[in-house]
């Protein structure tokens, strides 16, 4: 159980207290180490001891690295994010700090390597620039005398320059930078430099305006030789990453960032740590821009952690820890308080991945960590000018702790996949156009459609033909999934690169996709979207719309809730609001597309998708989402014809009010809890609170539709006597998987109109010919009416009203209590 931060000072000397207080600057801080048993949870056999509280005049720190040691003395540097760098030494328990001597301020990155203190200086200080400098103290006096500037970046503060790695060979330093770190021209690259915003569809910029003129290639890692020479581009299309680290296999690896006002929406990408090969591409744009994870001109993350505040990155290279924990890489997470422990396996040409919550607190903002030379883990916390501290993790189970790290071979990959696919298109694109060229019609089909994409990246207009017949010659029936997704990318690709297509190439795409949309894939459906309404297919509105109208899945329903109770600032509370008022991502993403489609369309579509902005646009929880929102209204408005315009406009929409907005919250962290589980915690209930259960009952929205005793609405079963008829798993299978069986009395009706609009909803009266339809299944007041003569089709609709896994937000206290309230209630 997670315990909240205690007072740990108590073992500070006098000396500390005074340093703090008055201001001293040159002679060194002395204290020793406590436990600091109370302040984290951590995996069974680690400690957390609090090593150092920094003085308030010593700022916030941000940055590690690990110094050479004095005999058996630990030294570490600590850098301030607004201010000087510092140097710690641990002898035993006791400690020793004092600053630095080095002019330099504002570190985000250091890095002591052959005889030198690298410093990446990310914010200006005292008129200091930013940028990448080294150090060196040539007469061993402890003073860094030798400052000098390696190059220096145009970039912001939290999303410019940040963080070195050395490669592991000693021969290259790896720079991390984010997406505000100006584009500069270097020695060379291994990312062919052809990148662009590649979007078949106008872009939207955040709602906010935030990034809206940073561009391709985004945030990136660069590289360099140790004295300075040889910059080249090295990886890119990152948002913020800060830190990296190697592998064994001698492999780097990246802790990207998300953007969290982008929570809730279908753009929305989850921080990941991702594999930095050679030339590598990740697909960041600003905006509605980025790229879903599918499209292969760029490469997945290996592991998903989902929301967070991506700092600091190490490996576990000297760590006296077990060995899975020296192999593993530890990625530090400021806002939810979590270091998580990835552990990589190579697999084909690629790496997949798992992580652990290695520790986990309430109330520690991580910044940066490195393991020290005597073997045990540092990691600060502070960061934003918040009071900073110095921690240790330290080994005391019953592993061996011997040296596992291995320089080892990566296992050659047997089959073709993504990975290989990659980067025998980026080999050929480096090659130039007639590597490329050689690529196409060779190989496998999956290899065939990637040459294409070299094709349209580094071809042509010339080779626009040879493109198109490729493409076009594929059986799409054949293809598999990820063929099929990959040879709509490839195909938006030739017309982003090349030019729109002509009436016959229309005409014969169209022939081969139209008839499989929509799609029993979600992924391939959302693509055969945005590729036919950017074609202008006919009858897309129609088909769109009708999928605009299903209730949402609960596959759409995120994991994050895990994490909400770990945050620091406003970042979790938002987190925690996207998940009470989450619509369904790909609605939004059908709307996105819908808003290129060209008028006139009928008034009853006009109408389903306005009313679908007038609901979906209130109260969103992320302040640019609703922008969002009603940018893509205007893009909508905008392709309507004068006369669409102005009947839109007659019909006086407003935004409507949120119907879930006092309900009682859940505290979680939540889980995405299975059937077994459920139905395991309902077999004991004899400590559940039946009155906090109500409450769960409320904010899980089941009293929305279902009436418990007096309480609830009634659009769904009566589940007053729920336990008479339910044992605990048949009631876990009803809650988790309302699919499963949808009963006639309660399941709503999918209907198509004369005019191509579609409505899905629950009929509850028939008047002179007139149906009355209520169309959200939390509030039946809100209904239409639909003449029977406008009726083209009519049957029963094969998902259920009820969304599923709404319980994943309650823990596991709360779903006791919620399960105890249900089947304890007569």
């Amino acid at each position: 159980m997670m315990i909240c931060v205690k007072t740990l000072m108590r073992n500070l000397s006098i000396t500390l207290l005074l340093a703090g207080l008055l201001g001293a600057e040159q002679d060194p801080v002395k204290a020793e180490i406590s436990s600091a048993a109370d302040v984290a949870t951590l995996q069974d056999g680690f400690l957390l001891e609090h090593v150092f509280e920094v003085p308030e005049n010593w700022g916030s720190w941000v940055s590690l690295a690990a110094l050479p040691n004095e005999g058996e003395t630990t030294r570490i540097a600590a850098g301030d994010q607004y201010g000087d760098i510092y140097e710690i030494k641990v002898s035993g328990e006791n400690i020793s700090v004092a600053p630095l001597e080095i002019e330099l301020k504002g570190a985000h990155g250091l890095l002591w390597f052959q005889n030198s203190l690298y410093v990446v200086v990310g914010e200006s200080v005292e008129g200091g620039e930013k940028g990448v400098y080294r150090a060196r103290d040539l007469d061993g006096n402890g003073s860094f005398e030798d400052i000098q500037p390696i190059r220096i970046f145009q970039s912001g503060g939290e999303h410019g320059v940040h963080s070195l790695v050395p490669s592991p060979d000693g021969e290259w330093l790896y720079f991390i930078a984010g997406n505000y770190t100006q584009e500069q021209e270097l020695d060379g690259s291994q990312v062919p430099k052809v990148w662009d915003e590649d979007q078949l569809l106008p872009r939207n910029p955040d709602g906010r305006g935030h990034a809206s003129d940073k561009m391709a290639p985004g945030g990136k890692v660069l590289r360099f030789r140790p004295d300075g020479s040889q910059w080249e581009y090295y990886s890119t299309g990152y948002r913020n990453p800060f830190d990296a680290a190697f592998n064994e296999y001698g492999d780097l690896f990246v802790y990207d960032a998300d953007m969290e006002w982008d929570m809730g929406m279908p753009w929305y990408r989850p921080t990941r740590l991702c594999w930095a090969m050679p030339g590598s591409e990740f697909g960041w744009r600003n905006g509605t821009g980025k790229w879903p994870v599918y499209y292969e001109d760029s490469l997945p993350g290996v592991v998903d952690f989902g929301p967070g505040s991506p700092v600091g990155t190490t490996s576990g290279q000297g760590a006296k820890f077990p060995a899975k924990y020296q192999r593993a890489i530890y990625c530090f997470d400021w806002t939810f308080a979590t270091i998580y422990a990835s552990h990589i396996t190579p697999e084909g040409h690629g790496y997949t991945g798992e992580w652990e919550e290695f520790l986990t607190a309430k109330a520690l903002p991580l910044t940066d960590g490195v393991v020290g030379l005597d073997g045990n883990m540092y990691f600060a916390t502070g960061g934003r000018r918040q009071g900073s501290n110095l921690w240790r993790i330290r080994y005391d189970g019953s592993e061996k702790t011997e040296d596992a790290w291995r320089t080892l071979e990566k296992p050659e990959g047997k089959k073709e996949d993504r990975w290989s696919r990659f980067a025998r298109r980026i080999e050929a694109e480096m090659g130039g156009i007639e590597k490329v060229r050689a690529l196409v019609g060779k190989g496998s089909r999956a290899e065939n459609i990637t040459a294409v994409m070299g094709l349209a990246r580094v071809g042509t207009k010339e080779d626009r033909s040879t493109a198109m017949q490729e493409l076009l010659g594929m059986p799409w029936d054949e293809l598999s999934k990820q063929e099929k997704l990959s040879w709509l990318r490839a195909l938006g690709l030739v017309f982003i690169r090349t030019g729109e297509p002509s009436e016959s190439e229309r005409a014969d795409v169209l022939a081969k996709i139209d008839a499989h949309y929509p799609n029993s894939d979600r992924e391939v459906e959302d693509e055969l979207c945005r590729m036919l309404c950017y074609l202008q297919a006919p009858k897309v509105v129609e088909r769109t719309l009708l999928l605009l109208a299903q209730p949402r899945s609960e596959s759409e329903i995120p994991d994050w809730t895990r994490l909400i109770e770990r945050s620091q600032g406003n970042y979790g509370a938002n987190a925690a609001k996207v998940m009470r008022e989450l619509g369904s991502p790909r609605k939004i993403h059908f709307a996105y597309c819908l808003r290129v489609v060209k008028g006139p369309w009928t008034p009853g579509q006009r109408r389903q998708l306005m009313d679908w902005y007038a609901r979906e646009e209130n109260g969103k929880a992320q302040k640019s989402a609703s922008l969002g929102l009603k940018r893509m209204r205007e893009d909508t408005l905008a392709n309507a014809t004068e006369e669409e315009r102005a009947l839109i406009e007659s019909w006086g929409l407003e935004v409507k009010r949120d119907p879930f907005a006092d309900l009682p919250v859940a505290k979680g962290p939540g889980r995405t809890w299975t059937i077994d589980e459920v139905a395991a915690l309902a077999k004991d209930l004899t400590d559940a609170d039946v009155k906090n259960g109500e409450k769960m009952f409320q904010a899980s929205l089941c009293a929305a539709c279902h009436r418990v005793g007096r309480m609830g609405g009634a659009a769904g079963p009566d589940l007053s006597n729920v336990a008479g008829r339910f044992n605990p798993r048949e009631l876990a299978v009803a809650i988790l998987d309302p699919n499963r069986e949808i009963s006639d009395q309660y399941g709503f009706q999918y209907i198509l109109k004369t005019d191509g609009s579609t409505v899905m909803g629950k009929v509850l009266d028939e008047k002179d010919e007139i149906l009355v339809v209520a169309t959200n299944p939390f509030d039946f007041s809100e209904t239409q009416g639909i003449s029977r003569a406008d009726i083209k089709e009519m049957k029963p609709s094969p998902v259920s009203p009820m969304p599923g896994a709404l319980i994943n937000q309650l823990n596991e206290k709360e779903l006791k209590d919620f399960l105890g309230f249900l089947l304890g209630t007569e």
